[in-house]
């Protein structure tokens, strides 16, 4: 894991290289150069190859009512338009970006009657099940809420766009914190915050309003496993990795990540409560905020196994929600990365040494 220390420790490295290496694997991340089909995901070996401020009314003329992505609480991937979704916890709307954090478009979520003066209340996570259709989840009504997207027009709780199952008795903000479809169950799995910490697995018929493992009574669902085997303070979220590995890898194809705000840690765990590896989140430097208090909260993966996190504060402040971008530097293909950086760095420098002026 040679190359992997040096970009975590880049001061052996000169700057230029470190530069031109990760420049590198953000291409290849973002860009879907990478065409194998994941086969297993190994936290420790990845590096944030990005950092983008997402849309908000500071920068951002927002449409009516919406505040696009401030206080981004959640995010999914789309297979179909390869671009991420992401919704805030101020339940006003739900925001289509790319791969960078860049704004495409966005549905706005109607005012209403709920504390926050809005039609859904306390939205803190959402995931994307195919033809066009998310599952958003409220956190302390602990209810999920299934609708078809439609950029530019607004979506409104009660209403026949909209079908709603109740998985748990209305709490205070320690309910239901994420949540992603499985295609292993065909079902859905819920992260709950804290006090108890939970993370079960449930199918949902939203045609019926019924769900097998909660309901409008339910205290607390039935766990997959001891929730403390996680090791993590609270859960943020979660995304069942069976959405992009093949049902052929039989060691991950069940495993989860879930993510810590808290802590800022990933942990990539089976349905026994057995962690494979981990990833720390860094703050950088000068940021004010400690990293638990720029709440990441919501992360996803897209088919090449490139990891986004979302975050509230992460640029420092409310006004700056922010996407981070992580991939994987595996060491079997780390010299052939290590080789094409420095192949640019020599052309780069070839190229400056043919245009400089002869003396």
């Amino acid at each position: 894991m040679r190359l992997m220390k040096l970009l975590k420790n880049p001061t052996h490295l000169p700057l230029v290289a470190v530069q031109a290496i990760v420049s590198l694997v953000s291409f290849a991340a973002l860009s879907g150069i990478a065409t194998a089909q994941v086969s297993s995901i190994d936290l420790s070996t990845y590096v944030r190859v990005g950092r983008y401020d997402l849309a908000e009314p500071t920068r951002t003329t927002p449409p009516l009512n919406s505040l696009l992505a401030q206080e981004a609480s959640g995010i999914t991937y789309n297979k179909d338009t390869d671009t991420l979704f992401v919704i805030g916890d101020g339940s006003t709307s739900v925001v289509q970006i790319s791969k960078t954090g860049q704004l495409i478009d966005s549905m706005t979520l109607a005012l209403g009657p709920s504390p926050q003066g809005t039609s859904f209340y306390d939205t803190e996570g959402i995931t994307y099940i195919g033809g066009g259709q998310f599952v958003i989840v409220e956190e302390r009504y602990r209810q999920a809420n299934l609708f078809t997207y439609a950029a530019g027009t607004t979506l409104t709780f009660g209403t026949p766009q909209v079908k709603t199952v109740k998985l748990g008795t209305t709490i205070g903000n320690i309910g239901l914190e994420g949540l992603s479809y499985d295609p292993l169950s065909g079902e859905y799995i819920f992260v709950k915050e804290i006090t108890p910490e939970g993370v079960f697995q449930t199918s949902i018929n939203f045609v019926a309003g019924t769900a097998s493992n909660g309901s409008g009574s339910t205290v607390n669902s039935t766990n997959l496993f001891n929730p403390a085997l996680a090791g993590l303070s609270d859960f943020a979220d979660v995304f069942a990795l069976s959405n992009i590995i093949s049902p052929s890898s039989a060691s991950q194809y069940g495993n989860l990540l879930i993510l810590s705000q808290e802590q800022g840690k990933i942990v990539n765990i089976d349905r026994s409560g057995n962690i494979s590896n981990s990833l720390q989140l860094v703050s950088d430097s000068g940021n004010p905020l400690s990293l638990a208090n720029q709440q990441h909260e919501g992360l996803t993966m897209d088919l090449n196994g490139v990891l986004y996190v979302v975050s509230e504060n992460g640029g420092g402040d409310f006004d700056h929600p922010q996407l981070w971008v992580y991939q994987s530097v595996p060491e079997p293909g780390s010299a052939v990365l290590l080789l094409a950086g420095l192949g640019l760095i020599r052309s780069v420098s070839r190229r400056r040494a043919s245009t400089s002026p002869s003396i």
